[in-house]
């Protein structure tokens, strides 16, 4: 029995989560700013950079899903 690695969780550029999203990079940052999106920041400077997990993306949707009320597909 062979048990395979589990897949890091990668980390995305603020361009990389606004392409993910379909937002606007100043859209994303707005989410930062606004403490939605949680950021790591790498380097620990003010002026690190900054990344974000695709994990915490996928929760963001996920939390952000309504299911249809009405409607052929509800």
């Amino acid at each position: 029995m062979s048990s395979t690695p589990a897949q890091p969780d990668p980390l995305l550029d603020v361009w990389q989560v606004a392409d993910y999203l379909g937002y606007t990079e100043s859209a994303v940052r707005r989410l930062i700013r606004d403490g939605i999106l949680p950021i790591i920041k790498i380097g620990g400077q003010p002026k690190s950079r900054i990344r974000i997990r695709q994990s915490a993306l996928d929760a963001l949707i996920e939390a952000s899903t309504t299911p249809a009320t009405s409607g052929r597909l509800a």
